[in-house]
């Protein structure tokens, strides 16, 4: 079924189609086996010039939104690590295409031809803007920045990152910076379950010094740059689902050609047809989403209503189309012909980027209702100092919430565990992993997370606290990098003691907590290990 595309772009698909399938989508499983993304990948898309159709002219193809939504859904039906790569590559690109100088998209976006970009929004504590805990402190010159980022799509391999950071005259700006500026570091790259090849990791910024040329846009233009940003990703994102859904339909509809049953192919089962026509328009509204989402950016109109809906329903339908396509195809969806297992973890890791739909949806009420402006702008106090711990009391806190005494020897699971110990996007160095695991075993308490870890190696989703996961009233439970989303505590609001860590003094999660430490989460796990002590 067509999508009514113009010449150019029906030209352009047949094009892509053709080469997906010769070329990368033989990539994808070696790209799945290793986690390793191949440079030979990338080269393909340059010989191809992939890359440049998402940067404007004179630096590319300058396509429309329409069109790098279809050219994304196109590359992910053969590596969906791919096209979330150039998802990244091109939400920057599009930023500093739309608010950067003259000189800011000379010195970038030529380059960007042949080199990755990273845009870094979201934050360890979950991806809100009120969690912005990096600084830019204003000096004679410029400011200085320091703090970090985390979960960046391309991290470690990008050469440049638009960040977004809180001033310390209170308002939010948007720098570029390069990794080659003194005091910038990368993380080690985090191992997801799902799009393996994509690069994930932090940015480390300690005391980086930027000018007015750095600047995106103007100081206090950020959240409106960020907003933006998350818009346009949310599209992306859609069409990258869709994608992952007409990989999903081509493992089912070759499957069921080749597979011989009683009265011939299981393709004249009536049972089958049904399900697949089902799949099918489940594909086609999350094409037409996000295609729409597309062409409201291109006709200069407010499209975060739209770009909304095409991540959800993107993302719902995208592991439901997956799951059915697995049920038809039985044990072969673990074979590397019919990767369907591969798939749906592609499909559920796609929240990594661009947050859970619960965050989501929770926007999209907000834009109906028309109060998205106050949603920045709300519930800005800072924790009051009566709830306030600091390293020297926590020797009371072990004694007042009795953790030394009547440990549990059988812990259990997150659903029936007297103590937790829950880690968020904020506590994922993996020295602070291991001192965690080592107070949860002092203590008798269980290990869980936050949903966007459960994508990670080391984590499952049997330790997912929230909409999603578990429901848990535990005596204890210590909140380590966690924001406090509403997904998440309205899982966790029965426990009894809630201690919260997190650096941002107006995360949520102290509005629930009795006890919070604003602070960094290693000060308080040395801490609170040595009180125990």
């Amino acid at each position: 079924m067509g999508l009514n595309l113009t010449a150019d772009q029906a030209a352009m698909q047949r094009q892509l189609v053709t080469f997906t399938k010769q070329h990368l989508a033989p990539l994808d499983h070696q790209i799945d086996q290793t986690g390793e993304f191949p440079k030979a990948a990338y080269d393909l898309l340059i010989q191809q010039k992939v890359p440049q159709l998402g940067l404007a002219k004179p630096y590319g193809a300058g396509l429309g939104m329409q069109s790098r939504a279809l050219v994304l859904s196109i590359i992910a039906r053969g590596s969906a690590s791919l096209a979330v790569m150039l998802e990244g590559l091109w939400k920057a690109a599009e930023q500093i295409d739309h608010y950067g100088t003259t000189a800011q998209k000379d010195k970038y976006l030529a380059p960007a031809v042949d080199h990755l970009m990273g845009f870094a929004i979201t934050e360890p504590s979950g991806g809100s803007l009120l969690g912005v805990k990096t600084m830019a402190t204003k000096t004679a010159d410029g400011w200085l920045i320091n703090g970090e980022k985390a979960f960046i799509t391309n991290g470690g391999q990008a050469t440049t990152y638009v960040i977004l950071a809180r001033t310390d005259q209170g308002e939010f700006a948007t720098f570029i910076i390069d990794t080659s500026m003194p005091g910038v570091t990368t993380a080690d790259k985090q191992t997801t379950m799902g799009l393996r090849g994509v690069s994930v990791a932090g940015l480390h910024l300690h005391n980086v010094k930027v000018t007015a040329e750095n600047i995106l846009g103007r100081p206090g233009q950020g959240l409106e740059i960020a907003r933006r940003n998350q818009a346009v990703a949310r599209i992306m994102m859609g069409a990258i689902a869709a994608g992952i859904m007409e990989h999903a339909l081509d493992c089912v509809k070759g499957y069921a050609e080749k597979r011989e049953v009683v009265d011939g192919t299981l393709n004249t089962i009536p049972a089958v047809q049904t399900k697949v026509a089902n799949m099918t328009m489940q594909k086609r509204a999350a094409e037409l989403l996000a295609l729409d989402a597309a062409q409201q950016v291109d006709a200069n109109v407010d499209f975060e209503a739209a770009a909304a809906m095409a991540k959800l329903y993107g993302g719902h339908q995208g592991f439901k189309v997956t799951n059915e396509a697995i049920q038809v195809v039985g044990g072969v969806a673990y074979t590397h012909e019919f990767p369907l297992e591969q798939l749906l973890r592609d499909v559920r890791a796609l929240d990594l980027a661009e947050g859970s739909s619960e965050w989501i949806s929770q926007d999209l009420g907000a834009i109906e209702l028309g109060v998205m402006e106050q949603q920045n702008t709300l519930n800005q106090q800072p924790v009051p100092t009566a709830k306030r711990i600091q390293v020297a009391d926590l020797h009371r806190v072990v004694k007042k919430l009795r953790l030394t005494e009547d440990v549990p020897v059988n812990v259990g699971n997150v659903s029936t565990a007297k103590r937790i110990i829950a880690l968020g996007r904020g506590a994922l160095d993996p020295a602070v992993v291991l001192k965690a695991q080592q107070l949860a075993k002092w203590i008798g308490a269980t290990i869980a997370v936050t949903r966007p870890l459960t994508t990670l190696e080391q984590f499952s989703v049997d330790q997912q606290i929230g909409l999603g996961g578990a429901t848990v009233n535990p005596e204890v439970i210590i909140t380590l990098g966690i924001s406090g989303a509403d997904q998440f505590v309205i899982g966790m609001v029965g426990a009894k003691h809630i201690v919260a860590v997190n650096q941002d003094e107006t995360a949520p999660i102290f509005k629930v907590a009795q006890h919070a430490f604003v602070g960094n989460v290693d000060d308080f796990l040395t801490g609170i290990l040595a009180a125990l002590n």
